[in-house]
């Protein structure tokens, strides 16, 4: 046993040495290990491979292979294929995530102790796939041309809580999930999102949230590049915390619920809680149904540029709503341009915490606080019985901007 043990050794250290990655394969995971790295490894007694601290049980191993690819350090992909889907990690990264492989349906966990950034690379195309992710420390996610699908559950669920860089590059990705989804969304972040990139993604929420994130969502995509929502069964975008818009498209239509619903979470020292910060790009809102909203923020709104075009009916509807102050100007540089159509009548409902009768009036832009209108240009038609352009509760204020409608 020692001398095979040996030869083996032997074998692949002269086959590494030609070579840039070892790849051992077990099942449909791959342990990618750089060249130079691999002539450092061992064989324990009991017979296991030892390797940057991956330990390898020889019966385990299906096949060892050598080729000129590169390992990229602390990064694992996926490539799905319909029924075929692979997982390759680096060697660095793997002794310190758990991987589950069932189908197209990946699930990793990284320890508890990883105090290093991990990416989490995902392409190809799967009717009947997920990526589940946990862990401790902040990661990046990039989707590359990746087409999933999940009737389960979500498309894709981000359970760590930490800071996400979502990234999206190499292609247009689609994210969709099923009726039968008991997460929040098709696309779920659990921690504060950020996204980039130079390519777009499309979402279909078809059981509730097209995309929800538990803390803040920041979009900061490539001109031209961005998110479009086309259907979602509640919320088209439902982000606790904040949401920040600063380059980019967001195009959303489709959705039973609003457009855009940003809350406040339960933790007063969180910044700009339940504030929806819009300094650029362009968003684009078309949605048909009694008491929705194109943008809800449960406290303030702030709109320093960009672009915003909303097409908004029913019966209570609003344009833009406002649980707290509402300012709108034009940063330096910036352009703020909005451009709204609402209209419906009155909705009347019970209300859920009296028990009472109640009713709400369709609004271009309703303000719970204050509204200041410091820059920018807006133009609203609003229509239907009782309809009104803008409702301020507060005080209306304005020093510059262009518009067409004033409180009332």
């Amino acid at each position: 046993m020692k001398k095979f043990y040996s030869l083996l050794a032997a074998t692949l250290l002269c086959t590494a040495a030609s070579a840039q990655t070892m790849k051992v394969y077990r099942g449909h995971v791959i342990t990618a290990v750089p060249a130079a790295t691999a002539a450092d490894m061992t064989f324990t007694p009991e017979g296991q491979l030892s390797v940057m601290g991956n330990l390898f049980t020889t019966t385990e191993i299906d096949s060892i292979t050598f080729d000129r690819s590169s390992v990229k350090a602390n990064t694992l992909s996926v490539a799905y294929a319909q029924g075929n889907t692979w997982v390759t990690v680096s060697a660095d990264m793997a002794p310190h995530v758990a991987i589950s492989l069932k189908g197209d349906h990946v699930s990793v966990v990284a320890d508890q102790d990883v105090s290093e950034e991990y990416t989490y690379d995902l392409a190809g195309t799967s009717t009947n796939g997920s990526f589940y992710m946990d862990g401790q420390f902040k990661s990046t996610l990039q989707l590359r041309a990746l087409n999933l699908t999940n009737p389960d559950s979500a498309a894709i669920c981000i359970d760590n809580g930490k800071r996400i860089k979502v990234k999206l590059t190499d292609g247009a990705s689609t994210l969709a999930d099923g009726t039968a989804n008991p997460r929040k969304a098709c696309f779920f972040i659990n921690g504060h999102a950020e996204f980039s990139g130079n390519a777009s993604l499309t979402l279909s929420g078809n059981a509730k949230h097209a995309y929800a994130s538990d803390e803040y969502t920041l979009i900061q995509m490539d001109e031209g590049q961005g998110i479009t929502i086309n259907h979602a069964a509640n919320d088209g975008l439902h982000v606790d915390q904040y949401f920040q818009m600063d380059s980019g498209n967001l195009n959303i239509s489709g959705t039973a619920g609003d457009c855009i619903d940003v809350s406040a979470t339960k933790d007063v020292a969180d910044e700009h809680n339940g504030e929806v910060i819009i300094n650029g790009g362009s968003i684009s809102l078309a949605v048909s149904a009694n008491d929705v909203k194109g943008i809800k923020s449960e406290k303030n709104t702030t709109i320093n540029g960009g672009t915003i075009q909303a097409n908004v009916s029913g019966n209570g509807s609003k344009g833009i709503s406002v649980g707290g102050d509402l300012l709108i100007t034009q940063t330096e540089g910036a352009t703020t341009s909005i451009d709204m159509t609402v209209s419906g009548t009155t909705y009347k409902f019970t209300n859920p915490t009296t028990g009472l009768a109640d009713s709400s009036k369709c609004r271009g832009i309703k303000v719970a606080g204050n509204y200041t209108l410091a820059g920018g240009t807006i133009h609203m038609n609003v229509t239907g019985a009782k309809a009104k352009g803008i409702s301020c509760d507060g005080t209306y204020t304005k020093t510059g901007g262009i518009t067409n409608v004033v409180p009332e």
